[in-house]
């Protein structure tokens, strides 16, 4: 089962640990990657892919406060079976790249991939 992961798009350090973290989470899983950018911004051919992605198999990885896959999704009417909040951090470090990658593993597992 391939699950989705719509990933933060920002730019803080925590979400370059997301952006880490989903690296390494693919070597290990069948996921496919989204940012909510294009969609955020109104363009029609991503509006359509997220609007068609199945709620069941999709995951939410948010970095920061802005919440932009998450806001993303509800503002076209899709809510995600789960969504991963990850640790604030002001540097992008070893330890907080993998209690990333544990969270977003530990909630595939719990989907079942």
């Amino acid at each position: 089962m391939t699950v989705n992961i719509l990933m933060c798009a920002g730019f803080s350090p925590s979400a370059r640990v997301v952006r880490q973290a989903i690296r390494r989470v693919s070597e290990k899983k069948d996921i496919r990657v989204l940012s909510p950018c294009p969609a955020g911004a109104g363009l029609a051919k991503y509006v359509d892919e997220l609007k068609a992605l199945d709620p069941a198999q999709t995951i939410v990885v948010e970095g920061c406060d802005g919440c932009c896959g998450t806001q993303t999704m509800m503002l076209y009417g899709v809510m995600p079976t789960r969504t991963v909040i990850i640790d604030k951090t002001s540097t992008v470090t070893e330890k907080s790249v993998a209690a990333a990658e544990e969270k977003i593993l530990a909630s595939l597992q719990e989907m079942g991939a």
